[in-house]
């Protein structure tokens, strides 16, 4: 009975020391969480989603992706921003509360009558002069944007460049919660989003370590 005993014991020990270091290696693995373990667990999710879809009557955030198919329809990136007030009329159609760019833009519209005409040879004097006073893409675009709930993107910079020295007009904000600072990473400049003035907008930039950018429509 004794010898009964104490197998069990052995066998109860080793199979709890089993489990502890089973469990030490697979806690291990996920907060080293190799390349190959992440891609293992999307793939997962990826054949989850496949298998038992989620249903897609609700979506309350919809991502438009600038892929491949879209590249091959309008043309490479960056597209005019002509085809950009298009896409928000679209959007706009559809009833979206709020849209936002994951896109800066810092620079102008260079497909703009008054930018592309810059390059253009043998033009004459007439020509040229009725191109560079249409109104530019940026504007037509700016426009589409005031009509609307639309958030822009902008870019922190270590280097100092002309957007940065421009001067916009502050306004005041109302923060709730914690102040997320300590978790952010500061930049001494930013690289502004050009389409700020055009629309009417106002900005604040304190300390180096938060933007905010109001529109009025």
């Amino acid at each position: 009975m004794k010898n009964i005993l104490l197998r069990l014991a052995h066998a109860l020990a080793s199979r709890r020391t089993f489990g502890l270091s089973l469990l030490a290696i697979l806690l291990s693995l996920r907060i080293w969480d190799p390349h190959s373990l992440e891609e293992l667990r999307l793939r997962s999710f990826d054949l989850y989603q496949n298998v038992s879809p989620r249903s897609s009557s609700d979506r309350p955030v919809v991502i438009v992706d600038i892929d491949e198919d879209s590249v091959n329809a309008y043309g490479q990136w960056p597209w005019p921003r002509t085809v950009l007030s298009d896409l928000l009329a679209r959007l706009y159609e559809w009833q979206a509360v709020a849209i936002a760019f994951d896109v800066v833009f810092a620079e102008p519209d260079r497909a703009s009558p008054n930018e592309a005409v810059k390059h253009f040879r043998n033009l004459d004097d007439g020509t040229r002069e009725l191109l560079a006073q249409l109104p530019s893409n940026d504007e037509l675009f700016a426009k589409m944007i005031g009509e609307g709930k639309v958030v822009l993107g902008q870019s922190g910079t270590n280097a100092i460049n002309t957007h940065s020295l421009e001067k916009y007009p502050e306004t005041g904000f109302a923060t709730m919660g914690l102040d997320p600072r300590p978790y952010l990473v500061g930049f001494p400049h930013m690289s502004w989003n050009r389409l700020l003035r055009v629309v009417g907008c106002s900005a604040s930039f304190r300390n180096g370590m938060e933007s905010y950018v109001g529109c009025r429509s």
